[in-house]
């Protein structure tokens, strides 16, 4: 028996669009086609900040996450009660979500992890530091995305999957979306259909691409699933996402690399383009090669440090420095981060960009969430009147201590490392307390591609 099929979700009250509750007829689907069972799981998160605004407020932590346990429980008993025709079950754990999810798929030993994917996300970060980024990212199953949509669709609601829409670049890595698609999908009374795609890139011959789409598509006949092939040419994701929508594709079917170190900073797969570009469900598997490789192999990277890559001596602002003089040296500088230090060089922290959006935080009792801006709860008529205020704000008394930092020594490796584990853009470099340096996504970015291109000079001479 296939292992259970894995469905995220939040109760109404975190989630009032219910974008998550789009994942399940999915994941009901799935679990009927393969005679597994379906698993509604939901993370309650308590991180370090809200335990301590708790405490703040004279709380009993503990008391109030139990509470918040049974009431994560008793919602997701009744979302349970309305699946039909499918074993279901749910699953409440405690701690960080995208880590939770992925541990229990692991340990469950999950078929699919089925998860809903928030359509009005931009596109220069594309899913960057949410919960599916993060799992799509980390997880070892493949990972079926669903695109929230209005209305929500019942629990219950039918799903087709035909035609599997199958982007193929020739290599073995992205055929080895097909099996992942058969795998999940080829049981049941639905006949299962695919289509092989390929975008060609300028001065490819079309008769050679024909001739392998062809080659391909009568292996997986001979298996009895009815296949077809096609062409096309333009932009990869948008043309990718234009033949599914024409051919009506219940489903995209593809590779996604999911390296992690390095790889998972450099941002921009075809994968996360294609996510945004299309409404039609994604199915991202990770290559058996790709799976195997739990960090890549220790090569130059590990001869780049800190040192190499940073900027050294970053613009810093005083403790006394208002928001006001803040924003205006970022929007100068067109920088995305400025540390604030002492008299004596001593980072004090960091205020980002993000600082100056009111952003979404967890409060007490988990029946709502509202809006924190510079360390102030908010409701919507507060927020202006902190704008306001920020031209008198002080840098010292709203900056927050940075979520890691890094000596000039930290090897580039690890430096991505920590971008990806923590979330963050921007890490200070510091000697003895002393802010020295800075390092970015974009010096990353930087340092990788002088290797590639030092690499393949390199290759060429040799």
């Amino acid at each position: 028996m296939a292992g259970p099929v894995v469905v995220p979700v939040l109760p109404t009250y975190l989630d009032p669009e219910r974008v998550t509750h789009c994942a399940i007829p999915f994941g009901r689907a799935i679990a009927q086609r393969l005679g597994s069972e379906l698993v509604l799981l939901s993370i309650v998160e308590v991180t370090e900040s809200l335990r301590s605004y708790l405490e703040a407020e004279g709380e009993q932590v503990e008391q109030l996450v139990q509470r918040w346990l049974e009431q994560r429980r008793a919602s997701l008993e009744r979302l349970r009660n309305a699946i039909s025709d499918v074993s279901c079950r749910i699953e409440v754990r405690l701690g960080e979500p995208a880590k939770e999810i992925v541990a229990y798929a692991d340990a469950s030993q999950a078929a699919v992890i089925v998860m809903s994917s928030h359509g009005r996300l931009g596109v220069a970060r594309l899913l960057v530091g949410s919960v599916t980024f993060s799992v799509m990212q980390r997880a070892r199953q493949p990972a079926l995305v669903v695109r929230a949509r209005v209305p929500v669709p019942a629990p219950n609601a039918s799903v087709t999957f035909s035609p599997v829409l199958v982007p193929l670049d020739g290599s073995a890595l992205a055929e080895e979306a097909i099996d992942t698609a058969l795998d999940l999908l080829g049981q049941g009374s639905e006949p299962l259909q695919l289509h092989l795609f390929h975008v060609l890139a300028e001065e490819e011959d079309p008769a050679r691409w024909e001739r392998y789409l062809e080659a391909v598509a009568q292996r997986v006949r001979a298996r009895g699933y009815p296949t077809s092939w096609s062409l096309g040419s333009g932009p990869v994701a948008e043309t990718i996402a234009a033949e599914a929508a024409a051919r009506q594709a219940g489903l995209i079917a593809m590779g996604t690399h999911g390296m992690s170190g390095i790889r998972r900073v450099l941002l921009g797969s075809t994968a996360e383009h294609v996510l945004h570009a299309t409404t039609v469900p994604l199915l991202l598997h990770r290559p058996q090669a790709v799976r195997q490789a739990l960090e890549e192999p220790a090569t130059a990277n590990e001869t780049l440090r800190a040192r190499d890559i940073m900027t050294p001596d970053p613009v810093t602002v005083g403790p006394d420095a208002t928001l006001e003089q803040v924003a205006q040296i970022m929007l100068d500088r067109q920088i995305g981060a400025v540390p604030v230090v002492d008299a004596d060089g001593r980072l004090l922290g960091l205020i980002r960009e993000e600082d100056f959006l009111a952003q979404e935080k967890p409060i007490p009792f988990a029946a709502f969430r509202a809006p924190q801006l510079f360390g102030h709860w908010l409701n919507a008529e507060g927020i202006e009147r902190i704008y306001a205020e920020a031209r008198t704000m002080k840098a010292g008394d709203v900056a927050q201590a940075p979520a890691v930092t890094v000596t000039e020594d930290t090897p580039l490796s690890r430096i991505a490392q920590l971008m990806v584990e923590r979330d963050v853009r921007h890490i200070p470099v510091v000697r003895d307390g002393k802010l020295v340096g800075i390092v970015t996504r974009h010096d990353v970015l930087k340092a990788v591609a002088r290797q590639r291109s030092t690499s393949a000079t390199t290759g060429h001479a040799s």
